[in-house]
């Protein structure tokens, strides 16, 4: 993966963080080996119980899931990569219509305080765009934005988000859904 380096700092970075650093970005974490599915619940009258059914039947399959999202006639959720066969059977063999998708990764854009800062999404839009990363899902904590995308891509999105926010190599890390799924 290519990431840009700081061409010449008017400061050296040290490894103490300024106050002005711990309110902007500090750091991405690229998560790999995520599959994401789009699972049909139907209307209103039925989404929540069929919704509870999804969960319970990968929950008894001891299928992980993650970046949940509750759409009105679908649900959306994310897994490790290494889930999808048996993920897809057992929303197939509980009568639900899924939609999966393949090798994708998560990038997490990392801040200290991400709500109070005006223009962040725009600015993240922005990178991925500039990038042709493909925006599938998105969602936020209070410490970061999660942006699910398509792996062949994160090389080109690290890279314009490092760009974009100042940050080093070494402000990056890499975690694999499939090492933690053999633990």
């Amino acid at each position: 993966m290519s990431i840009p380096e700081q061409e010449s700092p008017s400061q050296p970075r040290s490894n103490n963080v300024s106050f002005e650093r711990e309110r902007g970005v500090f750091g991405l974490r690229v998560t790999r080996d995520v599959a994401h599915a789009v699972v049909e619940v139907g209307g209103e009258s039925l989404r929540a119980q069929r919704s509870l059914l999804v969960f319970k039947a990968l929950a008894e399959a001891e299928v992980p899931v993650f970046l949940v999202k509750i759409h009105s006639t679908a649900i959306t959720l994310a897994f490790a990569g290494t889930d999808l066969a048996l993920a897809s059977k057992i929303l197939t063999d509980a009568g639900f219509k899924a939609t999966p998708r393949r090798d994708l990764a998560l990038i997490a854009i990392r801040a200290a305080s991400m709500r109070e800062l005006p223009g962040i999404m725009t600015l993240i839009g922005d990178s991925l765009f500039s990038a042709s990363a493909k925006l599938l899902e998105i969602g936020d904590s209070h410490d970061s934005v999660l942006c699910l995308i398509e792996a062949e891509r994160v090389a080109a999105a690290v890279e314009a988000l490092c760009r974009q926010f100042n940050l080093l190599p070494s402000d990056v890390s890499e975690e694999s859904l499939v090492a933690e799924a053999q633990k």
